[in-house]
Formats: C-alpha cells, sequence, structure tokens
C-alpha cells in the first residue's frame, strides 16, 4: 500500500519577546562537531573575570551571530550588530539568547553522528560571552567599529536559472500567520539535473520560512486552478502542505540556511513541464510590498549526473491521549478525528494511516495519560545509496526526537538524536562520515510528546496526526544518493 504522506515543515520563527534571533546553519561548514545538548544552564561565581572584548568576546560573535545579524542578514530584522556599539548596546538579549541555548541554534545532541554544518559555540567562547554580558559590558575598541561575519554569507556558486513566482503574494499588516503556496514554472522541455539549489526570500521582514515542492506536469491544471481561486493576492491559502496530491518535499528554508549544493556527479531530476511549488509561511507584523521571493537552481548536463538523489520519508504514529486531569468531548479519539477532518479535509489528517503503516492500533496508546506519551516506527530504508542529509519533524508539543539506522544490531548508527525537541529549530543535518543505505536496512524514528506545552487556552483534546499546528506528528527523511 502507497501511503501518501503530505507533511507540513513548519519551521516558524517565533520568540514570544523582542529578542527574537533567526536561526543560521550552512551545509558546507567544514566542522565536525557532533553537536551539543541546546539547553545551557547558568551559573554564578564569585571569582570570575571580565574578559577583554576585542580578544575574547568579538572574535566567536563574528564567526556566530554575524553571518545572520549583520549587513542584509536574515537575522537583521529582528536584531542588528552592525557594529561593536550595537553588541554593547544589546549585551543583555545576547547574554539571554546565549545563556537559555536559544543562540546559536543546534539542538542535535552529542549523540548523533558528527555533523558538517555545526555552529554550536565552543564552551570557552560561551563562557567568554557570558561572563562579559554579566558585567557591566564595554568594548576596549571604538564602538563604530565594523562587525563582520567571518564565514561570510554563502550563496550558490553557479546559477544557472533564476525563478520567480506566477504572481507573488501581496498580503497585508495584521495576519499572524499566513501560508501561502505559488507556482514556480522553470519552463524545462526537456529532462533537467537540478545541481544546486536556493530560496532567496524578498521581503525578508514577512517571510519566515519556505518549503518547496517537486511537482509534476500532470499536476499543473490542478495548480492553476487552486491559483485561479484567488486572484486579489495571488497563490492560494495552504497551511499543512502544497495542496497538490502527487509531490515531493525537495526544498526547506529557515531564516539563515545557505543553499543546497549536491555533490558532485548527483542530481535531482525534472522532466519536460515538471514544475515547483513553494509554501511560504508569512507573518504579517508589518506591511510590506508584493513579496517575489526566488529560486535559484545550479543545473547540469545528462553526461554530468551519474546518480539521482531521492528524498525518503519515515513516519511514526502520532496519538496523545488527554491526561488524567483533562476532561472534554474532543478527549474521546473519534471526535478530535472527525473534528480535524472538518478543518483539514480526509487528506490532512492521516492518523489511521500512520498507525496501518507501523501496524499499530490506536488502543496501544490509551494508557499513556500521564500527559507524556511516546511513539515508535521500524521501516525499511527502501532505497540503497549514500546518506546525504537527515531530518526530524514534530509540532509544538515535542518533547524529543530521535532517528536510528539498524537499531539494536552491531552496525546500529544514531542518524540524529534531538533531547530536548524545538519548534523553532527543524534543521537539515549532513554527517561528515560516509554513511550507506541499503534497502533491507531498517530506520526507527522515536518521537515524545509534552502536553504541558500545549496552549492552556485550548479545549482538552486527543491529540492525534494531523496538519494543525495544535495537531502532532513524527516523521523524518532521509536524502540520499543513490548508486
Amino acid at each position: 500500500m502507497r501511503v501518501n504522506v503530505r507533511v507540513p515543515f513548519l519551521l516558524a520563527i517565533a520568540l514570544a519577546a523582542a529578542l527574537l534571533f533567526a536561526a543560521c546553519s550552512d551545509s558546507d561548514d567544514p566542522s565536525t562537531s557532533g553537536g551539543g545538548d541546546p539547553v545551557v544552564e547558568t551559573t554564578t561565581t564569585t571569582e570570575a573575570t571580565e574578559p577583554g572584548f576585542a580578544g575574547e568576546v568579538l572574535a566567536p560573535i563574528q564567526e556566530t551571530c554575524a553571518r545572520c545579524h549583520t549587513g542584509d542578514g536574515p537575522g537583521t530584522p529582528h536584531l542588528r550588530l552592525d557594529t561593536v556599539g550595537d553588541i554593547v548596546q544589546n549585551a543583555d538579549a545576547i547574554h539571554l539568547a546565549v545563556s537559555t541555548g536559544y543562540m546559536p541554534p543546534w539542538p542535535a545532541s552529542a549523540e548523533s553522528v558528527a555533523f558538517r554544518n555545526d555552529y554550536d559555540l565552543a564552551e570557552n567562547q560561551r563562557n567568554a560571552i557570558l561572563s562579559w554580558a554579566s558585567f557591566d559590558p564595554t568594548a576596549d575598541i571604538p564602538h563604530d567599529t565594523p562587525v563582520v561575519s567571518s564565514a561570510g554569507i554563502r550563496r550558490l556558486t553557479d546559477v544557472d536559472a533564476v525563478i520567480g513566482p506566477v504572481g507573488g503574494y501581496d498580503g497585508e499588516a495584521g495576519q499572524p500567520d499566513e501560508y501561502r503556496c505559488m507556482i514556480y514554472d522553470p519552463g524545462f522541455t526537456e529532462t533537467t539535473w537540478i545541481t544546486g539549489y536556493e530560496f532567496v526570500p524578498d521581503q525578508t521582514e514577512v517571510v519566515h520560512h519556505a518549503i518547496g515542492y517537486l511537482a509534476p506536469a500532470s499536476e499543473r491544471g490542478t495548480a492553476d486552478s487552486l491559483d485561479g481561486q484567488h486572484p486579489e493576492q495571488g497563490g492560494w491559502p495552504c497551511f499543512g502542505s502544497s495542496g497538490i496530491g502527487d509531490d515531493e518535499i525537495f526544498l526547506g528554508w529557515a531564516p539563515g540556511q545557505g543553499p543546497t549544493e549536491l555533490p558532485d556527479g548527483s542530481g535531482m531530476r525534472m522532466e519536460a513541464g515538471d514544475f515547483v511549488i513553494i509554501q511560504v509561511h508569512y507573518h504579517f507584523e508589518v506591511d510590506a510590498p508584493l513579496d517575489q521571493s526566488t529560486i535559484e537552481f545550479d543545473l547540469a548536463e545528462d553526461s554530468e549526473v551519474t546518480d539521482e538523489v531521492r528524498v525518503i520519508s519515515f513516519v511514526a504514529p502520532a496519538e496523545i491521549p488527554c491526561s488524567d486531569d483533562e476532561a472534554g468531548p474532543l478527549c474521546d479519539r473519534e471526535a478530535a478525528m472527525a473534528a480535524a477532518i472538518e478543518k483539514y479535509g480526509h487528506d490532512g489528517v492521516q492518523a489511521d494511516d500512520m498507525l496501518l503503516v507501523c501496524r499499530q492500533r490506536a488502543s496501544d496508546f490509551a494508557h499513556m495519560t500521564s500527559g507524556i506519551a511516546t511513539s515508535s516506527c521500524d521501516l525499511p530504508a527502501r532505497s540503497s545509496g549514500t546518506i546525504i542529509s537527515v531530518l526530524g519533524h514534530e509540532h509544538e508539543l515535542g518533547a524529543s526526537f530521535r532517528m536510528t539506522l539498524n537499531p539494536g544490531g552491531p552496525e546500529e548508527v544514531v542518524l540524529l538524536d534531538i533531547p530536548r525537541w524545538s519548534f523553532d529549530w527543524q534543521l537539515n543535518y549532513y554527517p561528515v562520515e560516509e554513511i550507506r543505505l541499503s534497502p533491507t536496512d531498517r530506520v526507527r524514528i522515536e518521537c515524545s510528546w509534552d502536553r504541558a506545552k500545549r496552549d492552556p487556552d485550548l479545549e482538552p483534546a486527543y491529540i492525534l496526526w494531523a496538519d494543525g499546528t495544535d495537531d502532532e506528528m513524527c516523521f523524518a527523511t532521509i536524502v540520499v544518493r543513490e548508486g
């Protein structure tokens, strides 16, 4: 049985205070650290000494924060660190973000394989910044000294096509969370190989994240019909997924993420007439002009591509009963299911499909009434090749995530371990070492959820797999270079 898993990558970047920083991750960073616990406990010492700013504070800020929060970086709408004076002025905000582990974003733990895109601060760097910000923060160099990212801002090295949306989207201030899908037509008339791609946001103050779907030519009529229903603003509302029946996720963008450049000799195939749908999450805190964000493609000739790149998805059920101290009509699973279907339609509520795929039943989760629920599923890898990247996905109740290759066997590998799930940081992770995948391998994904993280103003309800932010999922992808 083929289950069409249509999953929203809800990567909305939100912090309740005005101290929001934007994420920074880049798949080509040479770092080989396996990551660390993203939550940092702050301590008070009586013998701490204030570090020198130029020697101990500025350098790590230029290595990490500056790549997003200077110039036209994606974090500048939230915080600017263009000069040393900006750093001094925002010392309290920097201390808060670093001490809580919110910045720099790196949820993966050291139990994961080593990744190439780890931008976490080293312990001595973190301690130096916190110590400096804890004192009366000053700088021993002029405040007008420019802050320059030591890593620079990476862009796609060879751009062969820049594709804009059909129309674009014109939203209005006061729309808190708008998910809009737009058609991007590259106009390919023959088989074309994509070897690199990058989403380039236009109106950065309102574009919070984007998901890209490859869609076959056979679905163009459906997309045009959806697009034509909302000519006044452009595109169509698409909370949860693209709304197209046969599509494949290939791109996930959040502020600070760099381009994807596939390994030499590999690429993603697009046939004549195939097109792209980009789902953009807009948050109109301010008024903004028409958004015409673009996609850039690096293309290759047939002779340059020997291996195809594919995205493989893995799922586990999401079944979270009401806790013992909750009561209400929606605590009944069937009632909750009916309410979700009314909102999103049958395609947007796949709880029963997930149980079927994993050969489980809703009754297997009925005892999880303490407020904490867990789920696990082992599935065949279904493909062969070398792993390029891995990703995990849950919604706001997520507490932990883990993906393991060949669990319990002599060749067990923890592909990704996130002990404290963060809805705000759902990153692509690129292993340092070559990891081979074969169709007979098993992939286990495990998720846990905590009902204490649920908005207390919401009516008590049984939570199951559906497209809403207040619903849940347990989902993962592995990008594989076949061959």
